[in-house]
């Protein structure tokens, strides 16, 4: 199978974006209690009216399932889609509180990565709620995309299983080839990487990859030189702006890696941070773009298709 064939599944990712989803059947003006992804009850109405989103990767799934005209406001961290540019900015670093009394949400969009339960209580005293969303693996992602159509009224179901078929169109191509040893990396100075709970990892396992910091329990990973230097890594990915990566900069700040299998056969690479680093939609294009990395015999670069 050829990821040539995952283009369409993948573009129709992005395009649903810009696509207005149909009301899902629960009646208006719903009152209900939810329980979150941090065990906490949450009472609210149903569908919400007005939204804030506090992690930009809810920011790009309010958006992927055509809910995005709900966003009262964006923050200084989203990025993605452009139309985000067009909303009244709030600061969610530190998190803003009185802006955000006075834009009056319905409810606030968070995860449990990057926000804090102790701002949510607070907003709370003032009738706004909070609903925690958890990113530990990749089905987390459809699964908040399925939810968050729930919590608008709209229907997240399209996006939802769009995200699946690429996820399973990746898996397909690159299973049963070799498993080439692969760094993952976040940044090239700090060497900071994902540990094997975490949805960057298993993004690895499933674009045909031997993930090497599946050794580091949780989420998260900090490693040394000597790692790397134990570990010979095939391949180093690392989380970039410049897709055009290489391994003489590597060793600008690593000059001890010239040994490394990787960094002597060419194979250090780099991918925009925002794919494979934020758990989102565009997680379908990281992915793919990982696995033609990975396995250069049977895709095409996927960088044009960003």
């Amino acid at each position: 199978m050829r990821f040539s064939r995952l283009f369409p599944t993948i573009l129709s990712v992005v395009t649903l974006f810009a696509t207005a989803c149909g009301p899902t059947d629960r009646p208006e003006d719903a009152e209900v209690v939810l329980t979150d992804a941090m065990e906490r009850s949450v009472s609210l109405r149903l569908p919400v009216g007005r939204v804030l989103s506090l992690a930009p990767n809810l920011t790009e799934i309010v958006y992927a399932v055509g809910g995005g005209g709900r966003l009262a406001a964006s923050s200084q961290a989203d990025s993605f889609p452009p139309e985000v540019s067009e909303l009244s900015q709030f600061s969610t670093f530190p998190l803003d509180h009185e802006r955000i009394v006075e834009l009056n949400p319905g409810l606030l969009l968070a995860t449990d990565e990057i926000n804090s339960p102790t701002d949510a209580d607070a907003l709370a005293e003032v009738g706004i709620p909070t609903y925690f969303f958890s990113f530990a693996d990749i089905a987390s992602i459809p699964a908040a995309m399925r939810q968050t159509g729930e919590l608008l009224g709209v229907d997240g179901e399209p996006a939802a299983t769009a995200f699946e078929a690429t996820v399973d169109s990746v898996r397909a191509a690159t299973e049963g080839r070799p498993k080439p040893r692969t760094l993952l990396l976040i940044g090239d100075d700090v060497l900071y990487a994902f540990g094997r709970e975490s949805f960057a990892s298993e993004a690895v396992r499933a674009a045909g990859g031997d993930n090497l910091t599946d050794t580091f329990e949780g989420r998260r990973a900090v490693l040394s030189d000597e790692f790397v230097l134990e570990a010979e890594p095939e391949v180093i990915i690392v989380l970039r702006d410049e897709a055009a990566y290489t391994s003489e900069q590597l060793l600008e700040k690593h000059p001890t890696w010239d040994i490394v299998p990787a960094v002597r056969n060419g194979r250090v690479h780099g991918i925009h941070p925002d794919l494979l680093s934020r758990p989102g939609p565009r997680l379908t294009l990281g992915l793919a773009q990982l696995a033609s990395l990975l396995h250069p015999d049977i895709a095409p670069n996927l960088a044009e298709a960003e």
